[in-house]
């Protein structure tokens, strides 16, 4: 007796036991709804064990009509949130049951050949099935946070039960990136720092003109999640951050770290994260007015020699360190000294001294946050 047209009425019955199999042998099935697994389960495995004695019956391989079904499922499953593994777990351990049950009726060995012939066609196809729906629902996913970041930083409605209450929000610029990276290397990099983020904890991200925007939860330190976005790019970003009491202030926190940001840049600062109260100094010389202009003027007689300008720079920036200024000039350590007594010299104020040294810290950050605005 051929052992498929036999056990073709039993498809039911047999599936049942395929279902109860899994769910005792595998966790993740057991995770699932009664209404899933003794419901739409069953009646997929059903209908796979009747394509398959069908065919088998018939002596032929299913078509692709025949197959759209089984892989549909497959994707199915990815939207159930089952691993890939329990997914594919499910063909053997019921190819399994259907031997026992065909093993008494008669030779199984041609239903067994024909059983691994069928495996072969449709577990590949699930698995593909199963991996482009876990793509696209990982795509839509990160499209929805990235929207609702949009949200919330232009202070439109973003009602989600998983939003925290207060913010950090983050911006930072990518490293530059060398010339032979090509056109999409950024694209990639952002990409990549979207990717690494998915598995924090609700922190959101998305692009805002030329830079990335983190919306951090304030109970997830904000320099953790800096230093993963550095991990990522191989090298340190210069960021800023601002802290949002409210779903409310976030529009204002993303403007103020913006400001922190491209004050750090334009003062050339090392990257790093920066808040406004590492550069409240600084922030306040940035304001324009006659203060701002006065001491801008100082450096005015130097305009014309940028390389004295660039070692008052590296010299305050570097804490007054000269072998640190020197080296990030990368020039001789007396010719910086020869450089600040030029200084000296045309402004009347010795870098050397404190009283002078903190007076052109003070022209440094006027003048670079002048010439920006200009």
């Amino acid at each position: 007796m051929d052992p498929a047209i036999e056990l073709l009425p039993r498809a039911g019955e047999i599936a049942a036991a395929m279902i109860a199999r899994c769910a005792a042998e595998i966790t993740a099935y057991r995770l699932l709804p009664a209404t899933v697994l003794e419901g739409d389960l069953v009646a997929n495995a059903t209908a796979v064990l009747e394509l398959f004695l069908t065919t088998v019956a018939e002596d032929r391989r299913p078509t692709e009509d025949e197959l759209a079904l089984p892989i549909a499922w497959g994707a199915e499953r990815a939207r159930d949130g089952l691993p890939l593994e329990a997914v594919l777990k499910i063909y053997p351990l019921a190819a399994e049951v259907a031997w026992e049950q065909a093993a008494p009726i008669g030779d199984p060995v041609a239903l067994g050949t024909r059983m691994l012939a069928f495996l072969g066609e449709v577990m590949p196809r699930v698995a593909e099935a199963y991996l482009r729906e876990r793509e696209d629902l990982d795509w839509e996913q990160r499209e929805d946070r990235q929207n609702l970041a949009a949200s919330l930083l232009a202070d439109r409605p973003a009602r989600r039960r998983e939003l925290a209450d207060r913010y950090d929000v983050v911006v930072f610029h990518l490293p530059v990136l060398p010339a032979s990276s090509g056109n999409r290397a950024s694209t990639d990099v952002f990409r990549a720092i979207r990717s690494d983020l998915d598995g924090q904890p609700g922190v959101l991200v998305t692009v805002k003109g030329d830079g990335g925007v983190l919306l951090v939860p304030a109970t997830v330190p904000a320099g953790a999640v800096a230093a993963r976005v550095d991990r990522v790019c191989g090298r340190h970003c210069v960021a800023a951050a601002a802290r949002a009491e409210t779903h409310a202030d976030i529009p204002a926190a993303h403007a103020e770290a913006v400001e922190v940001l491209a004050l750090a840049e334009d003062l050339r600062r090392p990257a790093r994260l920066y808040r406004l109260a590492d550069l409240a100094v600084e922030y306040q010389l940035a304001r324009p007015g006659p203060a701002r202009e006065a001491l801008a003027a100082v450096l005015a007689p130097l305009e014309d020699h940028p390389h004295l300008i660039d070692a008052l720079r590296a010299f305050v920036t570097s804490g007054y360190n000269r072998g640190e200024a020197a080296t990030a000039l990368n020039i001789h350590r007396n010719t910086l000294t020869y450089r600040l007594g030029r200084i000296q010299l045309i402004t009347g104020f010795d870098a050397t001294r404190p009283a002078d040294a903190r007076h052109l810290a003070a022209t440094v950050t006027a003048y670079d946050t002048a010439h920006r605005n200009a």
